[in-house]
């Protein structure tokens, strides 16, 4: 049995704080080693990454979610209870759910619905001088995604659950002010699609039966029940403020345009594989996510390490898509880089490992890349902008991260189609 290496209590804590993103993979750089153990508020955490780390983790026989999402993550990102936290056959009964709704008719009528509020969004950024794209993205996205999901709302509405998704989101890496907010925005959110819930089941309100709205409402669980109403309101909502979350894949997509011009070119050339490169290089290169937690299920070894029943466990997610062992020259922005590469369930960790349909990985992916697509297509062929000066900064250490102005876009104007 080897000795697993451990971080000083004050270099940990304040490293994670200091740190942020990196704080894991530098620790692994720090000590040679894919593993090491550390302690926070007192409870000590296991920490690892790499391939082999991430296949481990996502393995139902040797990890759980059970109380490994903290409750100011449940109380402001996820919502309590939800399916993070669920595990074997509940979990895999409740990802069924999610699953049924993203199939490629209903992905590509989300994409319909993001071009349609996108050109009416293009047409209001036309009469003023300047945009902030990530605003102006969320909003987009809220529209889109609520109409998809057969909630009735006003663009009014929309916008205002618009902002609530982006401080939901916005919360999780703080204790502070940003949770409060956090928690403030949920609180209205679930009021809300619950009362939508609760008209839908009592007749008030009609829905498709296709549409999320109605499959959340009357999902029944492994013993034949349905979800009390504020537990389907939940789950509802884990599917509208995830897409909203695109957000900030946008904007740092449109920030490697700015960046990085000759791919803007390649894809003014047509070129969709391409596209799809770009838009993984994007998810591997910014940060996005740091790490996910899980539970250890049993005692097991892991390269001659102990593992002991209820440990909390952090997979390195930001260190994983940054390892040099599985991508060449991980700091430097390349799309060719997935030219001919096959990405493998545990090597490419953006929105978790594995398999969707059977692991915890974000049953969302699909719809983030198409989402993706449309807005860069729409971004590169349909407008044109000029970017002024501005700070695009964005700090390792917040979690979650973007540029710093959100980035700014002037003179937004439509191209004219001979």
């Amino acid at each position: 049995m080897q000795h697993i290496p451990r971080e000083n209590i004050l270099a940990g804590g304040l490293g994670l704080i200091n740190e942020g993103f990196p704080f894991i993979m530098n620790r692994r750089i720090k000590h040679k080693s894919d593993i090491f153990k550390m302690s926070i508020l007192g409870f000590d955490v296991i920490c690892f990454g790499g391939e082999d780390a991430a296949k481990t983790f996502y393995d139902p026989q040797k990890f759980v979610r059970k109380g490994a999402v903290p409750p100011p993550i449940q109380n402001t990102l996820t919502g309590k209870n939800a399916i993070h936290t669920r595990d074997a056959h509940e979990h895999q009964h409740r990802k069924a759910m999610f699953m049924s709704l993203l199939n490629d008719g209903n992905i590509g009528s989300l994409q319909d619905l993001v071009r349609e509020e996108l050109a009416k969004a293009s047409a209001v950024w036309e009469t003023i001088p300047r945009i902030v794209l990530f605003r102006e993205a969320a909003e987009v996205l809220a529209k889109a995604i609520c109409r998809w999901a057969g909630i009735p709302v006003t663009d009014e509405q929309a916008v205002h659950a618009a902002r609530s998704f982006v401080a939901m989101v916005d919360a999780y890496g703080s204790l502070g002010s940003r949770n409060i907010r956090g928690r403030k925005a949920r609180k209205e959110m679930e009021k809300w699609i619950s009362a939508v819930i609760s008209d839908l089941r009592s007749g008030k309100l009609e829905a498709e039966k296709q549409s999320a709205v109605y499959v959340c409402a009357h999902y029944r669980d492994t013993k034949g029940n349905l979800l009390d109403i504020k537990m389907a309101a939940v789950e509802l909502l884990n599917i509208l403020r995830p897409t909203v979350a695109i957000s900030w894949y946008v904007t740092f997509a449109v920030l490697a345009l700015r960046d990085y011009p000759e791919c803007r070119q390649k894809m003014m050339e047509g070129e969709d594989e391409y596209l799809t490169h770009f838009i993984n290089e994007v998810r591997r290169f910014y940060p996005f996510a740091p790490f996910m937690g899980a539970r250890v299920k049993k005692d097991f070894q892991w390269r001659e390490h102990r593992f002991a029943k209820g440990s909390l466990v952090l997979l390195d997610m930001y260190g994983t898509n940054h390892d040099p062992r599985l991508w060449e020259e991980p700091f430097s922005f390349n799309p060719d880089r997935f030219a001919g590469r096959y990405i493998k369930p545990f090597d490419f960790l953006a929105q978790g490992g594995g398999d969707a349909r059977s692991t915890h990985r974000c049953p969302g992916e699909l719809i983030t890349v198409e989402t993706l697509k449309t807005f860069l297509i729409f971004l590169i062929r349909d407008v044109r902008y000029q970017v002024p000066e501005q700070d695009l900064s964005y700090s390792l250490a917040r979690m979650p991260t973007m540029p710093q102005s959100g980035f700014i876009m002037e003179k937004v104007k439509m191209n004219k189609i001979d």
